[in-house]
């Protein structure tokens, strides 16, 4: 794509709507404008962006039912929508905003190259349509394309991208001003500018996975207690919450009777894993409860899997998290399976090391919110450490064990209660990167760099 030559006229778009009439519910491609507000410091260009078929595609790699696949003759990241469960992480987890969910279908869709096309020698209709030349094909180029985190608005995101794009060479040329700008200038110009693109991840619409994890920690934490204590376990009320559980993450399905597929690609999707290793702790867990409750090995493998499959939730996340190093937070399920069953047990140093862990993390997460401005509701904040960090203190100077008692139930709904807080800001604080916000991003970097470049 050539970016001096663009003129952000749409006919991609439509060419691409005409082309794909009989598959596309929604704009496959779309043209971006970076500095659509016209900032005399800045460059002002278009970005036509679809489906970049990926050397390395994040949405093959997401899919939990192997809906993906790479046309050996082409290079195209082709969807099939006939394999697609709609459970909508490919579109977390390409930057590109490339597969879109479609609603009334229930299933993701996506550009396919005109790969039919290409195969037979002919462009694909984008290509066709351009008027200005803008957009071109050629031979990917071995060891994907370089330089493109170099272009505002885009990033390369180590997906190793087919695309190259050719940049502007005309400079900004700022027109004169004849007066210097006031100090409300920035604001009033790019007031709508401002406003937060629309987020792909929110507790609304993700209670089901939340009420999921929720289960998921609170049945591991309970079985290995079990089996490190006498705490009693009904194994009925056990299947049971686990079936709830699972039957949540169908809810959150488009397609909820292809759910089946999701075991279909263990090897690369955190998705499909978690579905796996909980499912097979479920059952193993189960079993040792109504069948074997004399063979222990069986009943600490089912632990076993039962963090390993924790440890899978917080996986899947990586892709909508960027909380630093590591990308930790207060509010993942394994840190708190360890933290609950340490209480449950009222063993101190477990309890201990990973409530300290959660407390770390969530103060300072807390304390950059501070100090970037961002929102801290210190209100919901206390409550969350009274609740999540204060009654377990209680526990540690209470005599006796946990269970049965007042004092153990009160501090185990403690617990809950400031988890539940954590992890509904967790969902609330998950996020994907669009193109949409990437240019957002660098428009006000910078937009702040020039504006401390102003003598």
């Amino acid at each position: 794509m050539n970016l001096d030559r663009c003129t952000g006229c749409q006919a991609c778009v439509i060419a691409c709507t005409i082309e794909n009439r009989a598959e596309q519910g929604i704009n496959w491609r779309q043209v971006y404008t970076f500095n659509a507000r016209h900032h005399p410091d800045l460059a002002l260009f278009h970005l036509s962006l679809a489906c970049h078929h990926c050397a390395e595609p994040a949405c093959l790699k997401a899919c939990p039912t192997r809906a993906y696949r790479v046309d050996p003759q082409t290079g195209a990241v082709i969807l099939d929508p006939g394999k697609c469960m709609g459970c909508k992480y490919c579109t977390w987890a390409c930057p590109y905003d490339a597969p879109r969910y479609h609603a009334d279908k229930g299933t993701t869709e996506k550009c396919h190259f005109c790969y039919l096309k290409l195969r037979e020698g002919l462009r694909p209709a984008c290509v066709s349509a351009c008027p200005m030349g803008a957009l071109q094909i050629e031979e990917r180029q071995s060891g994907g394309v370089e330089n493109l985190d170099r272009v505002p608005g885009f990033t390369g995101a180590g997906l190793k991208p087919g695309l190259r794009l050719i940049p502007r060479t005309r400079g900004n040329r700022p027109p004169e001003m004849t007066a210097p700008p006031g100090e409300d200038f920035l604001g009033s110009l790019f007031l709508r500018s401002r406003q937060t693109p629309e987020k792909k991840i929110t507790l609304k619409g993700e209670w089901a996975l939340l009420l999921f994890t929720t289960i998921a920690y609170l049945l591991v934490s309970f079985f290995t207690a079990s089996l490190l204590s006498l705490l009693p376990l009904d194994p009925f009320i056990f299947l049971g919450s686990g079936a709830l559980g699972m039957a949540a993450t169908a809810h959150h399905l488009g397609r909820k009777t292809r759910a089946f597929r999701a075991i279909f690609n263990v090897c690369r999707s955190p998705l499909s894993r978690e579905i796996v290793f909980f499912s097979t702790f479920l059952g193993l867990a189960s079993l040792f409860l109504l069948f074997l409750p004399g063979v222990p090995l069986v009943g600490w493998l089912a632990a076993g899997l039962g963090f390993i499959s924790l440890y899978s939730v917080d996986r899947i996340y990586q892709v909508a998290m960027k909380t630093g190093p590591g990308n930790f937070h207060s509010a993942q399920v394994l840190f708190t399976g360890f933290f609950l069953t340490g209480i449950l047990v009222k063993n101190a140093w477990l309890m201990g090391l990973f409530g300290l862990i959660k407390l770390f993390l969530y103060l300072s997460r807390k304390y950059y919110f501070l100090k970037t401005g961002q929102k801290t509701r210190p209100l919901v904040s206390v409550l969350r450490v009274l609740f999540g960090f204060g009654a377990p203190l209680v526990l540690l100077v209470a005599k006796g064990p946990l269970l049965p008692g007042t004092t153990g139930l009160a501090v185990t709904v403690g617990v809950l209660i400031g988890e539940l807080i954590d992890r509904a800001e967790y969902y609330g604080e998950l996020d994907v990167i669009t193109p949409e916000k990437q240019i957002q991003a660098d428009l006000f970097r910078l937009l702040s760099l020039s504006r401390y470049a102003r003598p």
